[in-house]
């Protein structure tokens, strides 16, 4: 889970990461060691979430951002809340 949220809160914040992320899930999952689950999860859930972010997500929103995303993520993954 550790891979993904770092992926989460990079694409939250630098624009140009999200948009690798958004069109290139299958490069940048292979050059990560998410699991087949979380990669479900990333190109699934995650993905519509993060094309609908503005540009710039403003950095006194990125906290609350990261959050959703990542509680999203982990109500997808079924992993209890107190391990983000």
């Amino acid at each position: 889970m550790e891979t993904l949220r770092e992926l989460i809160e990079t694409a939250v914040a630098d624009y140009g990461f999200r948009l690798a992320v958004m069109w290139g899930p299958d490069d940048v999952i292979a050059m990560s060691s998410l699991t087949d689950e979380e990669a479900s999860v990333l190109k699934r859930d995650l993905l519509p979430e993060l094309k609908a972010l503005p540009d710039p997500v403003e950095p006194a929103d990125r906290p609350s951002v990261n959050k959703r995303l990542l509680e999203l993520a982990e109500g997808k993954l079924g992993s209890p809340s107190d391990s983000i």
